[in-house]
């Protein structure tokens, strides 16, 4: 099983659109989102608590995981 990382937001942005770059998936709950909605570019959106259902669309692939302030919640969906 891969290991999880962190990744710095300078990193992460030195990646984008690159080959291999990897898929950035933001489980930010409403409440957050609702307050900035936006999406970091190439993002796509999911709901932590489903991550069991969706984790598979992204086997074998590099992800980044992003909420709000980077801690518990993200790295809960990536391990």
């Amino acid at each position: 099983m891969p290991s999880t990382t962190a990744i710095t937001v300078p990193q992460l942005s030195r990646l984008i659109a690159l080959p291999g770059a990897p898929v950035i998936v933001d489980v930010r709950i409403d409440e957050d989102f609702d307050a900035d909605p936006r999406l970091l570019p190439a993002s796509c959106r999911r709901d932590f608590k489903t991550v069991s259902s969706w984790a598979a669309t992204f086997a074998g692939k590099p992800v980044a995981v992003v909420c709000q302030r980077g801690q518990k919640l993200s790295q809960g969906v990536a391990a």
